[in-house]
């Protein structure tokens, strides 16, 4: 084999290389679904997605939990002793890890109060959260917006953070 060809093979071997490190970090940043921005961050090789924002981050009137105004808290938990944990700056993910071309492991939602086996990918510019029980066949995907995409609920929720980005 000729110098040309054992160049380009080195050229080629490092562009997968790469590219399989950008997918990984293809879902790093903000991102925001109807409710709420998260932020996906490395966290010492594994993967980290707190709460940042919410579209309501106090209590309504006539909401069953807490005195109306007071930050959300984590009243479904089915831990007792974590149910008076904020939502916001909450971590939702545990032992996610990449493997299979994706990011893998388990999901909290302090909606449900319930933790579900999760997996993660970008389509495009949106951020796609799958939980699920046993089978990703049997699941619900969340999708999730860059937050810099602006979108109507996006500035609201940034606002009530004290964050910028829109």
């Amino acid at each position: 084999m000729n110098a040309w060809w054992r160049i380009m093979l080195v050229i080629w071997l490092a562009s997968i290389g790469a590219a399989a490190a950008d997918d990984r970090r293809a879902v790093y940043g903000r991102w925001a679904s109807e409710g709420s921005i998260i932020e996906v961050s490395d966290a010492a090789g594994t993967l980290s997605a707190r709460v940042i924002a919410l579209k309501d981050p106090g209590y309504l009137e006539g909401e069953e939990y807490g005195p109306v105004g007071t930050p959300r808290r984590d009243d479904l938990n089915p831990a007792k002793a974590l149910r008076t944990r904020a939502i916001l700056g909450m971590e939702l993910l545990t032992d996610y890890e990449w493997g299979d071309d994706q990011w893998q492991g388990r999901i909290y939602d302090p909606e449900s109060g319930k933790t579900y086996s999760s997996k993660m990918w970008r389509e495009g510019s949106e951020l796609h959260m799958r939980g699920y029980i046993g089978f990703s066949l049997l699941g619900r995907t969340a999708v999730f917006l860059p937050v810099a995409s602006c979108a109507a609920n996006i500035p609201l929720m940034l606002e009530n953070a004290e964050l910028t980005g829109c």
